[in-house]
């Protein structure tokens, strides 16, 4: 694991399980673990779990948030207090008909992607950093979600504090891992570059939720009908718990909905089949310049299904964690209390075991019967009570950014040489992605 570095540990657990099968214990640094990349196993810890569970904990976060004595999110609380944010947030975030009707606004952020795609495009279709772009376009959706705010980061000019929020998440990302193995509080007592570095990044970041919350809050708009106008209406967070939910929601919709998207652009670049059979079905539901819509996308079932393909064969997030609440038997193995077990996503997706041709993208794979795939082997969203909670909204957010793209251009690789992924806390290409927007 040191020589492949923490960069390649996805395709380094694919071939320990591929060797030691769906478990096995590692020790890396003070970093001590139970690996399982076996659906069934997986499906054990979940039937199992406790009213809240525990994922393990991100040490260095934690860490900053006591330096800084600022609030912890959903993703950094555990226990009682866990669960009652986790119940204050959900009741909008969660529910389908809740999501549905962000459609509009949604489609307001998209409406202005498509004309900046056209923008920064060069002659050829090429855009410069494509993920860069999408950072760009993920960090407006989800503040018009979270604050009903628009940034300007599709316009020819924007705002310097949403640009400086996406590059320090990149940031903190970026020295997550090397905190997590080597112990954080070594990093803080000896005040390392990456602790400094961590630290500056999570200043940044709590720096521009707190001006947004302050600014929503103190504005006299009528319209109240944002994420955080709802929450605060309730009363039940103080204002430094609201600073502590939204900077983990803003991180969780900024990164992960920008690189999904990604990834999906680029599968379906290299797939002009599939892309085809997906616009046929959009222009069968969607008559020319029609806006979509959510009740739109109900009827575009082989829409759904290459976004799932393309969060299987190449997912955002290439593990989750539990920390078990009780002594467990996985596997045969009676595993103690308290140990961390690391749920190998991206191992399990890519097993031919439970996908043929796993490491191929193949939409049609889902449209078997549902029994011939163990519904434990691909949860790219996690499962159980610890489920992503911005889930419905990233599901709503791709679909109608799919919509957008395809009805206004053709998706061409430049190169079909496969790109490789690294790990910075999610999965990212290695290089720019060789893709091209043609216009429709």
């Amino acid at each position: 694991m040191w020589n492949g570095g923490l960069q390649n540990q996805h395709e380094i657990m694919h071939k320990y399980h591929q060797q030691f099968g769906g478990i096995f214990k590692m020790n890396l640094g003070a970093f001590k673990s139970v690996q399982i990349g076996d659906p069934a196993l997986l499906e054990s810890i979940l039937r199992h779990e406790c009213i809240h569970p525990k994922r393990m904990e991100i040490k260095p976060w934690k860490l900053y948030r006591d330096y800084r004595d600022e609030a912890y999110g959903l993703l950094t609380l555990d226990g009682k207090e866990w669960l009652d944010m986790r119940r204050i947030a959900q009741a909008k975030l969660m529910k389908i008909k809740e999501v549905a009707q962000m459609d509009a606004q949604i489609n307001e952020v998209l409406k202005d992607f498509i004309t900046h795609v056209n923008r920064v495009c060069d002659e050829h279709g090429r855009i410069d950093d494509l993920y860069f772009e999408l950072n760009k376009l993920s960090y407006e959706l989800i503040c018009s979600v979270l604050y009903n705010e628009r940034c300007g980061l599709l316009q020819e000019s924007c705002t310097e504090d949403a640009l400086l929020f996406i590059q320090s998440v990149k940031k903190m990302m970026d020295y997550l891992g090397p905190l997590i193995v080597t112990p954080a509080d070594l990093h803080k007592q000896f005040n390392t570059k990456s602790w400094r570095s961590h630290t500056e990044a999570w200043d940044n970041i709590f720096a521009t939720v707190k001006s947004y919350i302050e600014k929503r809050l103190n504005s006299d708009c009528a319209q109240k009908d944002d994420l955080l106008n709802t929450i605060h209406s309730e009363k039940s967070l103080t204002k430094k718990q609201l600073s502590g939910l939204f900077t983990e929601l803003q991180i969780g919709g900024v990164e992960t909905t920008a690189n999904s998207l990604l990834w999906l652009i680029y599968n379906l670049s290299r797939h002009n089949d599939v892309q085809e059979k997906l616009l046929n079905e959009i222009q069968t539901v969607l008559s020319p310049g029609t806006i979509p819509s959510a009740d739109h996308l109900q009827k575009m079932p082989y829409l759904k299904l290459c976004i799932k393909e393309s969060m299987r064969v190449t997912p955002t997030v290439p593990f989750t964690s539990r920390t078990l609440h009780e002594d467990t038997n996985l596997g045969g193995y009676l595993i103690p209390q308290g140990t961390i077990v690391m749920i190998n996503f991206h191992a399990m997706m890519w097993n031919n075991d439970y996908f043929p041709d796993a490491q191929l993208y193949k939409p049609e794979r889902w449209m078997k019967p549902r029994s011939t795939v163990n519904p434990f082997a691909c949860i790219p969203f996690g499962i159980g009570k610890r489920m992503c909670i911005g889930r419905r909204l990233a599901e709503l957010q791709l679909q109608l950014a799919l919509c957008w793209i395809l009805q206004n251009f053709q998706i061409n690789a430049t190169d079909m040489e496969p790109v490789k992924a690294t790990v910075s806390t999610v999965m990212i290409p290695m290089q720019k992605l060789p893709v091209a927007f043609k216009k429709r």
